[in-house]
């Protein structure tokens, strides 16, 4: 199973008062992990896998990755 790293860009939500005019720039994540699954609309990030299990997975829209890069 492939090691990866994954750049990818977050949805970024506001909880408080603010004008309309403040600039939002994109949040830049970096996530490392298995890749435990991948289709045309995804990819799933895992930090820990077993034989047929995986815990703390990630699934990521492709639309939103800036980059994949094999790690191992």
């Amino acid at each position: 199973m492939k090691i990866v790293r994954v750049t990818w860009w977050d949805a970024l939500a506001v909880a408080m008062w603010c004008k309309h005019t403040e600039p939002m720039a994109p949040q830049v994540c970096v996530t490392v992990g298995f890749l435990v699954a991948e289709d045309a609309d995804h990819v799933m990030v895992a930090a820990t896998v077993s034989d047929d299990e995986c815990v703390a997975a990630m699934q990521i829209p492709r639309a939103m990755i800036r980059a994949m890069d094999d790690i191992a």
